[in-house]
């Protein structure tokens, strides 16, 4: 769909918020222009992404979810094509970058979530709220860190929804439910 094939579709729609998401979505340069004509038309925006990439747009929310070191792939779950240390090299080098975390804390209302499934994932969502912290101007506040529980299957969740849900409230963070999972399972494209 072309830029104007997008905007048009969500004028059809009710509602007065848009999310944009979708892998990465701020990869795409044409995003700004997105957001901007949003913006024209007085949408809220809220745009998830992994923070690896700082756009200058207009943005209401930024929902980000940076990669805690247990999203590090294995050797049993790489690509066929790829080797594996290759692979868990390259994911490393890429999956946190403090810099664009703050410019995106110091740009916009900010909310960071997390995939978690223990303590030591905790550990590492404080670790990473502080570096973040420290190179930022603007702060995060434990309000603002969202902890959700790891599975892609309701089974999976049922294992891990209680655990993260009383790690949020001991540590001061929010809890959040995959409630894509809850409603439909592992259906694909969900």
């Amino acid at each position: 769909m072309g830029l104007s094939e997008i905007v048009a579709a969500v004028e059809e729609r009710p509602g007065e918020h848009v999310v944009l998401t979708g892998g990465e979505p701020l990869v795409h340069e044409r995003a700004v222009e997105l957001l901007e004509r949003l913006d024209e038309l007085g949408y809220h925006t809220t745009v998830e992404t992994n923070g690896t990439i700082y756009r200058d747009a207009p943005i209401d929310l930024a929902s980000v979810s940076p990669k805690l070191a247990s999203s590090t792939p294995t050797a049993e779950n790489a690509p066929e094509d790829v080797d594996p240390g290759v692979w868990t090299e390259r994911h490393e080098e890429r999956r946190v970058d403090v810099e664009t975390l703050a410019d995106l804390l110091d740009a916009y209302d900010c909310q960071f979530k997390f995939v978690v499934t223990d303590e030591s994932d905790v550990e590492d969502v404080e670790d990473l709220v502080a570096r973040v912290a420290d190179a930022a101007d603007a702060n995060a506040d434990d309000i603002d860190v969202l902890l959700m529980p790891e599975g892609q299957t309701r089974d999976q969740l049922d294992e891990t929804r209680n655990a993260v849900a009383e790690l949020a409230m001991e540590y001061g963070y929010r809890y959040t439910p995959r409630l894509h999972v809850d409603l439909w399972n592992d259906a694909p494209g969900t």
